[in-house]
């Protein structure tokens, strides 16, 4: 029972420092985000990977959710770009893919971790994969769900009146050009960074765990 204790316990720590440290990235510039004109570039998606592949795929939702919700807030409290203002001020793009991009990679990293447990090959696929997953996700909820708000921000129109056909059209190209200038860097980024902390926490987990 106390053995049981001890872990719960242990697990509610992690979580909880993966969620405050989640809040602090979001909140604070340069910890999470670095704004270039129009665009955010982000590494926080980083924190949601390892919290997934670490923690788990319950925990990774969690924290995703943390995130999305963050976000979302933050974007109807203190906008940091027009993106932010037209787009990310609806919770289904700020909120849905940031839950969903850790489910993905959870469930994935369920069915894989029986045959490749702690492969480092594993967690480089999934590190770049939750990278890109969340751009893609992101982008395409703009384009699906707030097309007018980001064809505004984009610089495509300058009000909703004036969004017609052409304007989606438009917008999908800018979306697509965000996922090779964006998507790409921070896929090679997560690939390379995830294997190397996830590793260093399962030993450090392993080694507090013999003390």
């Amino acid at each position: 029972m106390q053995t049981y204790t001890k872990n719960r316990t242990g697990e509610l720590v992690r979580l909880a420092l993966f969620l405050s440290l989640i809040i602090i990235q979001t909140w604070v510039p340069f910890l999470g985000n670095i704004n270039i004109g129009l665009l955010s570039i982000t590494f926080i998606h980083v924190t949601v990977i390892v919290a997934t592949l670490w923690l788990g795929l319950r925990e990774g939702v969690m924290v995703g959710t943390m995130w999305g919700l963050n976000s979302w807030i933050r974007s109807l409290a203190m906008p940091t770009s027009p993106l932010a203002t037209y787009a990310l001020s609806s919770p289904i793009v700020s909120v849905l893919p940031r839950i969903l991009m850790p489910l993905i990679i959870g469930l994935i990293y369920v069915r894989l971790t029986p045959k490749q447990q702690q492969s480092k090959i594993t967690l480089f696929i999934l590190g770049g994969l939750g990278a890109i997953l969340n751009t893609v996700l992101l982008l395409g909820a703009i384009g699906v769900f707030r097309s007018s708000g980001g064809a505004i921000a984009m610089g495509v129109i300058k009000e909703a009146s004036e969004a017609t056909s052409a304007t989606s059209v438009a917008l999908w190209k800018i979306l697509g050009g965000i996922v090779v200038s964006n998507g790409i860097p921070e896929m090679i980024f997560s690939a390379f960074v995830t294997p190397t902390l996830v590793s260093a926490l399962q030993f450090s987990q392993k080694h507090i765990g013999r003390n």
